[in-house]
């Protein structure tokens, strides 16, 4: 008995169609799914790497944070232990810690302390580093008006720019980057001749500068010098062998001008148990930063946080 086909043979013809063109699809879809996991997985090693760049660099904050590794000898100490933490990891392994990225935070000027304490005094001690960096009085005074009213907590203006309180916070600064939003600081980036603006501030510490770590533009500003004045300071402040932090370094006051009353107790010349460590760690050709503020007499860690490795 002759059995009709299942389809017609005009309909077998669709029917292969229809199954080649699912096919078809499915292959697509397949592909795609392919392609979407292969990136997923990328992203899923990117992350990994970076995650494992952030432990290595964080090595290097729990290094310093013993007191009995100096500064100048915090480099060679944190090859030592890059060499130990590579075995068994596979891939190229570092973590850096140089004599200039564990310095004394007091030797910043902490912006909160200045501009929430004596008003003629802020207003003298920004205006003496801003000028230092070329910006205009115009601008200094601007900027200085607008620090004043971001962190004060009253409504009142400052200066003749509404805006200053328009945009205040009326709260100390939690983070070095709110300087970015208070009006003024735009048109001192414009003007400044500065490479690191962030490593002249804080708004962490006593309030008082340290002369022993400021930075020479910084202790001119604070002590009301010319520009290059504090130069010969800072040249034997690090001693003989030229490295800071360590035990030939000195703190030698006869290389500046004599200090007013005001302004000596407004300085330390010494460095308190509040430290900034920037510890750089990479796996393979992965780099992450890592920076920390810590106190090491006894050891913790106050406050930390993971910055672009591009500006490193």
């Amino acid at each position: 008995m002759n059995r009709s086909p299942i389809f017609p043979q005009n309909q077998a013809g669709v029917a292969l169609i229809v199954v080649l063109w699912a096919v078809a699809l499915i292959s697509a879809a397949m592909l795609g799914l392919a392609a979407i996991l292969q990136r997923q997985l990328g992203q899923e090693l990117a992350s990994l790497q970076n995650s494992r760049a952030v432990l290595v660099a964080e090595s290097g904050v729990q290094m310093c944070l013993n007191p009995q590794i100096q500064p100048g000898a915090v480099e060679m100490a944190s090859r030592a232990v890059s060499t130990e933490l590579q075995k068994g990891w596979g891939v190229p392994v570092e973590f850096i810690v140089r004599a200039e990225d564990l310095r004394g935070e007091e030797g910043k000027i902490n912006l909160n302390a200045l501009a929430l304490g004596d008003r003629e005094f802020c207003r003298r001690i920004l205006t003496n580093l801003l000028g230092l960096w070329d910006v205009s009085p115009t601008t200094s005074s601007a900027f200085i008006d607008g620090l004043l009213d971001y962190v004060d907590a009253d409504a009142q203006t400052t200066g003749n720019n509404d805006l200053t309180e328009e945009r205040a916070k009326n709260a100390p600064l939690e983070r070095l980057d709110e300087v970015e939003k208070i009006p003024g600081w735009d048109q001192v980036q414009k003007e400044a001749k500065v490479a690191d603006w962030k490593g002249k501030f804080t708004i962490y510490g006593s309030g008082k500068l340290s002369l022993k770590s400021a930075d020479e533009d910084v202790i001119e500003a604070w002590l009301g010098l010319s520009q290059g004045s504090a130069a010969r300071f800072v040249q034997y402040r690090v001693g003989v062998d030229g490295i800071y932090g360590t035990a030939d370094d000195q703190v030698n006051l006869g290389l500046l001008p004599p200090l007013s009353q005001e302004v000596q107790a407004r300085t330390l010349t010494a460095d308190t148990d509040l430290w900034r460590v920037t510890s750089t760690g990479q796996v393979g050709p992965v780099k992450s930063v890592v920076v920390a503020l810590v106190s090491r007499n006894p050891p913790q860690i106050k406050a930390r946080w993971v910055e672009d490795s591009a500006g490193k």
